[in-house]
C-alpha cells in the first residue's frame, strides 16, 4: 500500500532548517523541496518520461512560493499528459506557446502587487489604477509581446484626460512588473523603461491658499461661524501646519497637555517619521473645546460614526466655505510658511514643523524633537500673529496687499 504523503504547509517549509545532507519535503504528486546544507530551497518536479524517472527544477523558494510550485507541477504534468517532456520542452515551440498563454502582463502584474509591502489602501488604489487604465489594454497579452508602442498608448490615453500625474505612476508601476518578470525568467525586456521621459509633468503650482492680508477677513469669519466640530478643525490646521490627513485622523492619546504637544506616530506621517507639534495656549483651548464635542471618540474629529475619522470632503467642504473659496486644507501650511519666511524666522525651524525631510538627509538621523524648543516659540509667536491679524478686521484696520 502506498504511504499517504501529506500536503506541505508554509509553517512546515519556513521551519526547514539545513542539515548536514540534502533532504527532500513532499508535497504529493511529484512535487518535492529540495533543502541543502547551505540552508537554499530549491523546488522539484520528479517524474517518468517514457519510462525513465526524470527531475525537473521549477526554482528557488525566494522567487516561488508553496502556491506557485503547485501552479507549475500542474502545468508540467499537462505537458506529460501531451507528450512533452516538461525538463526539455522550453526549447520546444509548443512550450513557449503555453509559457506566454500563463504568463500575461495581467497575471504577473497581481503577482508583483501581491509580494509589495505596500500598506492596504495604497494597494488598493494600485491595483484599481492598474484596472481601469492598464489591463484592459495589454491584461490579456502575454508579457513578452507588449512593446513599447503598447505602453505609449496608455500613457497618452491617461494624458488625453488631463492627469499626467496619473500617466507617470502607471509607467512606474509597469516598469516594476516587468522588471519583476524579467528576474522571475519569463520576461526579456523592459519596454515600459523607455516611456519615462515621455510624461510632461504640468508646472508645480502652489494650492489654494490665503495671502497675509486676507487673513483679518478669514480670521473674523471663522470666529463668526458657529464653533462646530469642523470649524475648530479649520482652526486646528491655521495653528499647527499639520496636513489635513495628519489632523483627520489624530487621536485624543496623540495630545499630551501636560506637554502642550501633539505627538503624531510615524504609521500616520506622510515621510513616516513621529511629528512633534508644539501646541500654543491658543490651539490647546481650541482642543478643549472640542474635547467637548468628540471627546466620545478616540479621535479628535470623528465622522458620522465615531468609530472612523472625518472625510477629507468634509475638511475641504468647510476651508472652502470660510475662506469663501480661496483656500483649500493644505494651503494654511503654505500660507503659515510664506509668511514666517516673510519674518524672517529660521528657515530650518519652518521646515521642522512643516515635517519636511531633505531630500538627501539619511532618513535614520530624522530627529522628532529637532529646534523643539525654537519650534514652541515660533507657534506661540504665530497664535498670537493670528490674534493680532482678527483684531484689525474688528476695527476695520485697511490691510496692506503685500
Amino acid at each position: 500500500m502506498p504511504i499517504k504523503i501529506l500536503p506541505l504547509t508554509a509553517i512546515k517549509i519556513a521551519k526547514a532548517r539545513p542539515a548536514e545532507k540534502p533532504y527532500y519535503l513532499r508535497d504529493g504528486e511529484g512535487l518535492r523541496l529540495l533543502v541543502r546544507p547551505t540552508g537554499t530551497k530549491t523546488w522539484q518536479y520528479e517524474y517518468k518520461f517514457n519510462g525513465t524517472p526524470k527531475i525537473h527544477t521549477l526554482g528557488d523558494l525566494d522567487m516561488i512560493d508553496l502556491a506557485e510550485a503547485r501552479e507549475r507541477r500542474t502545468e508540467a504534468r499537462k505537458l506529460l499528459k501531451a507528450g512533452i517532456d516538461p525538463h526539455t520542452a522550453k526549447t520546444t515551440e509548443k512550450l513557449r506557446v503555453m509559457e506566454e498563454g500563463a504568463n500575461t502582463f495581467e497575471k504577473i502584474a497581481r503577482e508583483w502587487l501581491g509580494k509589495q509591502d505596500f500598506a492596504p489602501k495604497h494597494g488598493k488604489n494600485v491595483l484599481s489604477r492598474m484596472e481601469k487604465d492598464v489591463f484592459k489594454a495589454i491584461g490579456h497579452m502575454p508579457i513578452n509581446d507588449i512593446q513599447t508602442k503598447d505602453i505609449v498608448s496608455i500613457l497618452h490615453a491617461i494624458e488625453a484626460r488631463d492627469a499626467p500625474n496619473v500617466a507617470q505612476r502607471i509607467n512606474q508601476y509597469c516598469i516594476s512588473v516587468f522588471d519583476y518578470a524579467i528576474l522571475s525568467a519569463r520576461c526579456v525586456g523592459n519596454p515600459a523603461q523607455t516611456c519615462r521621459k515621455l510624461v510632461k509633468l504640468p508646472p508645480i503650482q502652489n494650492r489654494p491658499h490665503l495671502k497675509e492680508a486676507e487673513l483679518p477677513d478669514f480670521l473674523q469669519s471663522l470666529q463668526d461661524a458657529k464653533q462646530g466640530k469642523m470649524t475648530l478643525a479649520v482652526r486646528l490646521l491655521a495653528l499647527t501646519f499639520l496636513r489635513p490627513g495628519e489632523l483627520r485622523t489624530a487621536l485624543w492619546t496623540d495630545v499630551d497637555d501636560e506637554k502642550k504637544q501633539i505627538c503624531i506616530p510615524a504609521e500616520r506621517m506622510k515621510e513616516n517619521r513621529e511629528h512633534i507639534v508644539p501646541l500654543s495656549n491658543q490651539a490647546l483651548a481650541t482642543l478643549t473645546q472640542l474635547q467637548e464635542l468628540t471627546g466620545r471618540s478616540i479621535y479628535l474629529l470623528p465622522g458620522q460614526k465615531l468609530t472612523k475619522p472625518v472625510s477629507d470632503v468634509a475638511l475641504i467642504k468647510a476651508v472652502t466655505k470660510l475662506t469663501k473659496g480661496k483656500a483649500r486644507p493644505h494651503g494654511f501650511r503654505h500660507t503659515a510658511s510664506t509668511i514666517l519666511n516673510e519674518k524672517d524666522y529660521n528657515r530650518d525651524h519652518i521646515e521642522m514643523q512643516l515635517a519636511h525631510i531633505e531630500g538627501n538627509k539619511v532618513r535614520g538621523t530624522y530627529n522628532k524633537a529637532k529646534y523643539l524648543e525654537q519650534r514652541t516659540v515660533m507657534m506661540q509667536q504665530w497664535a498670537d500673529y493670528l490674534d493680532e491679524q482678527l483684531k484689525k478686521a474688528q476695527k476695520g484696520t485697511p490691510h496692506e496687499t503685500r
